[in-house]
């Protein structure tokens, strides 16, 4: 899905060279194990950022930021340009 209106944004129209960024947010149906934490996305099948904005209804961040920096780096790994 892609958002057109990103075009309106003030990068845009002051002038910047115009790029293409994409947040990644992956879901899950089901449990997922990651470095010994049981992750369970308690908001499957609904809009992400509705719940991210609403501090009572957040999705808990279990993963400290060296195991962010690792999924990053898996996530760069599975999608290499070698792999296409």
């Amino acid at each position: 899905m892609f958002n057109f209106s990103c075009l309106m944004n003030n990068a845009y129209r002051d002038n910047e060279k115009p790029h293409v960024h994409f947040h990644f947010v992956p879901r899950y149906k089901n449990e997922v194990n990651l470095f010994d934490k049981k992750y369970v996305d308690k908001h499957f099948g609904y809009n992400f950022w509705k719940w991210d904005l609403n501090e009572n209804e957040r999705q808990e961040d279990i993963f400290s930021k060296d195991e962010k920096r690792e999924i990053y780096n898996m996530m760069k790994k599975e999608f290499s340009i070698g792999r296409l």
